[in-house]
């Protein structure tokens, strides 16, 4: 069979092949070539963000880091000034300290009164105090006072009354002394 180039559907099918391949070259040639020219910037934005991401989570990570090491930090030193100024108060701790401290430095403890809680002047702390009287020797009183300094928090002594008492067995530093035992703590 032959083909007859002048039959109409012939001619119409080898225009719209020449038509198609027209079509197709001059969409991958005009149409297309912008199109692939955006799809280039737009993956070498792409790139660039993806650095950009990179460096800004290593930076993130470094500054987590940096955060992290302060953050122990002043955990630290809130340690430390929990020791000067606690945050809790434990009566009983406070008991023992005061009448190991007593017989220690040689004192006999006459009375020990827990007072009323307070608020200091500033409104700052609570303030819990009590109210003793020892016996002992005058130069033993220096020894309390100088173990109650050495103790991390904070404390005060007021209202120190020191009188000598008769003298007995040849001692005549015998005393007795009454004062006020503060301990401040954090509200």
């Amino acid at each position: 069979m032959a083909v007859d180039f002048r039959d109409p559907r012939i001619l119409r099918f080898i225009i719209g092949i020449i038509l198609l391949g027209a079509l197709i070259f001059s969409y991958f040639n005009f149409f297309a070539s912008s199109v692939t020219q955006e799809i280039a910037e737009l993956e070498q934005t792409l790139e660039m963000k993806e650095l950009e991401l990179r460096q800004l989570q290593a930076q993130t990570t470094d500054d987590l880091a940096m955060i992290g090491q302060r953050i122990e930090m002043y955990n630290q030193e809130l340690e430390e000034l929990d020791r000067f100024l606690p945050r809790q108060y434990n009566q009983e701790d406070i008991l023992e300290m005061l009448t190991s401290f007593a017989s220690g430095s040689g004192l006999q403890i006459v009375s020990l009164v827990p007072m009323a809680p307070a608020v200091d002047a500033s409104g700052e702390y609570n303030v819990y105090d009590w109210q003793l009287t020892m016996t002992g020797r005058f130069h033993r009183l220096g020894v309390f006072f100088d173990q109650l300094t050495q103790q991390p928090m904070m404390s005060s002594v007021t209202n120190l009354q020191v009188h000598q008492l008769k003298a007995a067995e040849g001692k005549f530093d015998n005393i007795e002394t009454t004062f006020t035992f503060s301990a401040y703590i954090q509200p």
